[in-house]
């Protein structure tokens, strides 16, 4: 039994894509934490809280300022721990929609960039926030941030900021605009920062900030994928004279209503392929143009 489950997980790392592969070193992450926290548990008769900390301290996000700057590579291993098994399995969901939907306008690569650089912008305002908020302060270094949730919030805003009317199909309610989802979990971070976790809350908006600001401006011709910090700008470009002089001579081709959804697929299908980056000026226009629809 274990033998093809060994072969299952490879199969799927092998042909299942970046998501599934965060998906499982997240699993296997949470299933390793949680087996320390059942010994602390179970050998000591009730879980030793200093103890288990200094052993998570070494893949978590602190409070400290210092801590993590000693231990710089918190700020990607963080994003890979997770406790609680339904803040697991909604995270792991929500990775696996919401990536592979970025994933499908713009690129894999630029949607593991707003994953990762979003759940980083969100540890720097959880980091920002325990220094300025005085309960946090009080508490010295013993806070601590880590789960997918602010790579998760990054990637659903820029989804929404995509294509807003993009339908997700929910469990007992059907198909909900994006934009709709978006703003509804905004709004809960923003109900329950004050009750309870408020630096991670405060981290998610900073993820989803993070994932809005990046469409925008790669709009502009700003990408912020630090191997590409410049790419041509979405909407009205900058020609050349001759680029002009030519574009006066030669019309645009003209995509008719009923050719526009073929026309819509293999743009979608040259941007899964290539990126977002390699579109001419005229298919980012008409790319543009659709996501308003």
């Amino acid at each position: 039994m274990f033998s093809e489950i060994i072969k299952d997980v490879k199969y799927q790392i092998r042909i299942g894509g970046p998501w599934v592969r965060i998906i499982l070193l997240c699993a296997a992450v949470f299933f390793i934490v949680n087996i320390i926290k059942s010994y602390f548990i179970f050998s000591q008769q009730g879980l030793n809280t200093n103890e288990y900390q200094t052993i998570l301290k070494y893949i978590v996000l602190s409070s400290s300022i210092w801590h993590n700057f000693i231990f710089p590579w918190v700020w990607i291993t963080h994003l890979f721990v997770h406790e609680g098994l339904f803040h697991f399995i909604w995270n792991m969901v929500a990775l696996y929609w919401f990536g592979l939907i970025v994933e499908d306008f713009i690129g894999r690569r630029a949607a593991l960039i707003i994953f990762f650089e979003g759940g980083i912008v969100g540890g720097i305002f959880f980091l920002l926030s325990c220094q300025v908020i005085p309960w946090y302060q009080n508490q010295g270094s013993h806070i601590t941030a880590y789960g997918a949730s602010a790579g998760i919030m990054a990637l659903l805003f820029a989804a929404a900021k995509i294509s807003p009317n993009y339908n997700i199909r929910l469990l007992l309610i059907g198909n909900v605009p994006i934009k709709y989802l978006a703003l509804v979990l905004l709004v809960l971070d923003l109900l329950f920062m004050s009750q309870e976790n408020t630096g991670g809350h405060i981290a998610h908006i900073g993820g989803a900030l993070f994932g809005y600001l990046y469409i925008f401006l790669l709009r502009k011709g700003i990408s912020l994928d630090p191997g590409k910090l410049f790419v041509p700008k979405l909407n009205s470009p900058k020609k050349s004279k001759y680029q002009q002089k030519k574009q006066q001579t030669k019309k645009a081709p003209i995509v008719a209503n009923d050719n526009k959804e073929e026309r819509l697929n293999q743009i979608l299908e040259k941007i899964k392929r290539e990126g977002i980056e390699v579109l001419t000026a005229e298919e980012k226009y008409f790319l543009e143009e659709m996501s308003k629809h």
